[in-house]
């Protein structure tokens, strides 16, 4: 059977648009020498993925409804069928109103329609507060372009994730992979919206391919890209033969179409920019895949809330530069402002980084000093306390420049992107109401380290262009400081950050034991712990974090505030 893959990217709430992409793809795969017998979109194509509580709202069944209506209109008279994700009632007189669907869509009729069984509810995922489970599970009974009878299993994302483990342990009792495998199809498809993490590739073919062996049938994977808010979709659909082996893979973060063939296990993708070979050894590697990922959730970011500009302050420092670095990319040199606002504290090489910054990446920068608004804000605010203390003079700084670029957001209708990196986050090393200050947070969920390999690749993909690498040398060699008193650097206060970052990962990420963590990185964690602790109230009201790790900040880390934890510590 000749399956087509579209790699899309619906968009959250806008039907019409949706309709337009599937259409296009539809058209497509009828259009191809040879049609395709069946063209797959991804998990809640229709409608985009996550609705969070739109899903409460009543109009979500007949906007979806409508927008179906119009899908199986397209296919009258076609030899092509087409799987949609939607919204689906729930007939049942119990239970949650909605189901979480696929529905097959041949010659003017729906024809087959697929709940979803395993619900989410852990990290971004609340499924369950939404959706009823499928009760039964049957497989699309049908024939393919030659004639020949043809059995085909749909499962929706996290039915063939339930495979998997969470911190340790099976979340799952009854799988639906050992409901398909008794159903005997020749094809098991799996229409996802998996959210991007660096380093899932890998472990989600491997799941996947043990699934293929496990039903004893071919298996296509289709994911979609885009973002919603702060949530990444990489697509990176792929195809596996019945004994789990890959046979192609769509690009990550990028629109792409593919046909596989189960016949002949051929899987053709419509151009070499969409399509990755497994077996290349140059084929992109995570941190490669991370950088474009980062791009991408600031370009759609951008775009879904319907703005164009980006404003962000130049420190010249490495995180400053890398966020400019890649907003360029994402939005276009002539939508980006960076402005400098130094203090009496500010170093000039720190200046003139700002500015050399600025020159290579081409976009409009200008420097607005903040000494004189320092120095008569602290004149007078303290005048009636003798002065403000170190911690408060220090803050103030860093909300004048918050202040500066809220303002020029108002002027210019942008949005602010902040600056902070995950280990800066993670400790509270940030000012509530100033630098944390802004619409998006691209690498709050990049660790410092991190930062600096990410900082690296994008001069190398300005070399591999034929450009200038756009970060000068010395933000990469110098050491890292907020420059809010003298001499200061980030060491004064933290520890060094390859140190930190392999405890934030353990903790954070991996999820260890306070125990486990101090046992292995020594007698500093548990004032680091602390520190992340009680600065949950400060991540709460800070800018949403594109999330690229099995851990971010946001969504999918839900840790009160007003709490005990952290004096036990």
């Amino acid at each position: 059977m000749r399956i087509a893959i579209a790699q899309i990217a619906p968009i959250v709430g806008d039907f019409d648009k949706n309709v337009a992409l599937i259409s296009d793809a539809y058209e497509r795969a009828c259009s191809l020498d040879e049609p395709a017998r069946l063209l797959l979109t991804p998990e809640l194509s229709v409608s985009g993925y996550a609705l969070l509580d739109l899903l409460d709202r009543p109009e979500i069944f007949t906007r979806t409804e409508a927008a179906l209506e119009r899908l199986v209109k397209l296919t009258r008279g076609k030899s092509t069928a087409l799987a949609v994700g939607h919204v689906g009632r729930n007939p049942n007189a119990h239970g949650r109103a909605a189901r979480n669907c696929v529905s097959v869509l041949e010659d003017g009729k729906v024809v087959f329609t697929q709940a979803k069984t395993l619900l989410p509810t852990y990290d971004v995922f609340d499924e369950a507060r939404y959706f009823e489970p499928a009760d039964t599970h049957a497989v699309w009974a049908t024939k393919d372009e030659a004639g020949k009878a043809t059995k085909v299993a749909f499962a929706i994302c996290e039915d063939l994730w339930g495979e998997d483990s969470v911190g340790g342990r099976k979340i799952y009792g009854k799988l639906p992979a050992d409901e398909y495998a008794k159903l005997g199809p020749d094809l098991l498809v799996s229409l996802s919206a998996s959210p991007y993490e660096f380093g899932k590739r890998d472990r989600r073919e491997s799941l996947h391919g043990d699934v293929a062996k496990k039903v004893g049938a071919s298996l296509v994977y289709v994911n979609q890209i885009g973002a919603t808010d702060d949530i990444l979709f990489d697509g990176a659909s792929f195809a596996t033969d019945a004994k789990g082996a890959l046979t192609g893979r769509l690009a990550a973060f990028r629109n792409a179409f593919a046909v596989y063939d189960t016949e002949n296990g051929k899987f053709d993708a419509a151009s070499a920019a969409s399509r990755e070979d497994p077996k290349s050894k140059s084929e992109p590697d995570e941190l490669e895949v991370l950088v474009r990922g980062l791009v991408h959730g600031i370009a759609e970011y951008f775009s879904r809330t319907g703005f164009k500009l980006g404003v962000l302050g130049l420190s010249g420092g490495i995180d400053s530069a890398v966020v400019a670095a890649l907003a360029v990319r994402a939005l276009g040199k002539e939508n980006v402002f960076g402005i400098a606002m130094p203090s009496q504290y500010s170093s000039g090489h720190s200046l003139a980084d700002a500015e050399a910054l600025a020159r290579n990446l081409g976009i409009p920068f200008e420097v607005r000093p903040i000494k004189f608004l320092f120095s008569t804000a602290a004149r007078e605010i303290g005048e009636a306390r003798q002065g403000l203390a170190p911690i408060a003079q220090e803050n103030l700084q860093s909300r004048l420049r918050g202040m500066i670029l809220m303002t020029l957001s108002n002027h210019y209708n942008a949005l602010v992107l902040t600056t902070g990196n995950k280990s800066e986050i993670a400790t509270g090393y940030c000012t509530l109401y100033g630098d944390m200050c802004g619409a998006l947070a691209p690498i709050g969920d990049v660790l410092k380290t991190r930062v600096y390999e990410v900082a690296r690749r994008l001069n190398e993909w300005a070399v591999r262009e034929g450009a200038a690498p756009p970060i000068p040398e010395s933000t990469l060699t110098k050491a890292p400081s907020a420059e809010l008193r003298p001499d200061q650097t980030d060491q004064d206060t933290l520890p060094p950050y390859a140190d930190l970052d392999a405890m934030l990962v353990d903790y954070l990420e991996l999820g260890l034991s306070v125990v486990d963590v101090v046992k292995k990185h020594g007698k500093w964690v548990p004032e680091i712990l602390r520190k992340i602790e009680l600065n949950e109230y400060k991540r709460r009201q800070g800018a949403p974090v594109l999330k690229v790790s099995t851990k971010a900040f946001g969504l999918g880390r839900r840790v009160p505030i007003a709490k005990v934890w952290d004096r036990k510590l």
